[in-house]
This record gives structure tokens, C-alpha cells and sequence, in this order.
């Protein structure tokens, strides 16, 4: 029972999605980069919390079961540009197998032709498979990933990002981090090396 779903999966995410028509394919299983967050809401659950080491994107997790098949994921916007668009897709599979994984990148690789960059680790405990697609001034990736690092979200997994959205954030908050810091008289020094070093 749980293949025929994961085709099914499948078949959902990609048919959304325009391929090579000249068009970017924003839209990933009913989510379309770009769309203003409010849209979403109801399918997202727990507070909205800004990303660790990214501080200009706030994200959200998807409730269980938002999308059939999936087990979890985020929504991702900024929040410098007080615009609220959705940035990144971030979606987990029930299926955590390898198998699964293959089917998907072949489907991505029929679609798109074969991916631009390999994310994954040397050692394959993490592999993964990124397409980049590009059109005027927007330029958008998507990443396929299997895991089997617990610190890597384990399993199958796609992470799509609206890159020259997140470009625009990242400015944005580049040039108020800099006002901020010349307020405060600049960055501070270490005094020492020392205090850097486990006793």
C-alpha cells in the first residue's frame, strides 16, 4: 500500500510544476514561491520562528499530513522587507527509504533534465541533487535529498528556495545590520584567544 501512495506523491508534487515551458517552477504541492504567506496559515501550526544563523527568514512548520504522504516540512518568508512571501518549501516524506528517493530523482531528472550540482557528502550518508532554474531577474533551486544522518533530517526530503528572494532579504537586513552596528560604535574585539579554548 504505501508505494501506490508514494507514486501517488509523486504525481502530485510534479504535476503542478511547468517544467521547461519558460516559466519557473514555483509551485511544489500546492505551495507557489512568491504567494504571500496568509494563504498558507492553515497549514501551518506552532509559532513562526526566525531560522537559526539566517536571521532575516522567519519559518513555520506544516502541519502533519498538510500534503498526503508528507510526514512534516516548513514554510519559510523574510521578514526584513516586511513583505511576507514565501520563500522556501521545505517538505519530509513517510517513505524514508533509498528506493523512494531514486524514484523521485529519476521523475525530477525526466522533467528537468539532469541536476546542476551535487549537495551530498562524499561518503553518501547524505545525498543530494540540486536543479537550479533562472529567468529574467528571479532564479530559484530545487534540492532533492535522502539522509540517513540523524542531524540531517533522515529520510527523503525536497527543499525548494525562491534564491533571488532570499538575495533580496539578505540586503535588506546587510544594510539595517550596518546601521545597527555603526549606532552601537562598531563590532567588538575578543580580548583573548584564551577564553575561545575548552578547559
Amino acid at each position: 500500500m504505501k508505494q501506490p501512495i508514494a507514486l501517488a506523491v509523486l504525481v502530485l508534487l510534479l504535476v503542478s510544476s511547468p517544467g521547461l515551458a519558460g516559466e519557473l517552477p514555483l509551485t511544489l504541492a500546492g505551495f507557489t514561491l512568491g504567494r504571500d504567506m496568509v494563504q498558507y496559515k492553515g497549514h501551518c501550526q506552532g509559532p513562526a520562528l526566525v531560522v537559526p544563523d539566517i536571521p532575516f527568514l522567519t519559518e513555520r512548520s506544516l502541519t502533519p499530513d498538510a500534503v498526503p504522504g508528507i510526514r512534516g516540512g516548513s514554510l519559510t518568508h523574510g521578514n526584513c522587507l516586511g513583505e511576507d512571501k514565501l520563500l522556501r518549501i521545505k517538505l519530509k516524506f513517510h517513505d524514508t527509504s533509498q528506493k523512494f528517493f531514486n524514484k523521485l530523482v529519476k521523475e525530477y531528472t525526466d522533467r528537468f533534465g539532469k541536476p546542476d550540482s551535487y549537495q551530498g557528502d562524499a561518503f553518501r550518508n547524505v545525498i543530494a541533487w540540486q536543479w537550479d532554474f533562472s529567468q529574467g531577474g528571479e532564479a530559484m533551486s530545487v534540492l532533492v535529498m535522502w539522509s540517513r544522518d540523524k542531524e540531517m533530517r533522515p529520510g527523503v526530503s525536497i527543499k525548494m528556495t525562491l534564491e533571488s528572494g532570499v538575495e533580496a532579504e539578505y540586503q535588506c537586513f546587510m544594510a539595517a545590520s550596518g546601521r545597527q552596528e555603526q549606532e552601537r560604535g562598531g563590532p567588538t574585539a575578543i580580548r583573548s584567544l584564551d577564553e575561545f579554548i575548552p578547559r
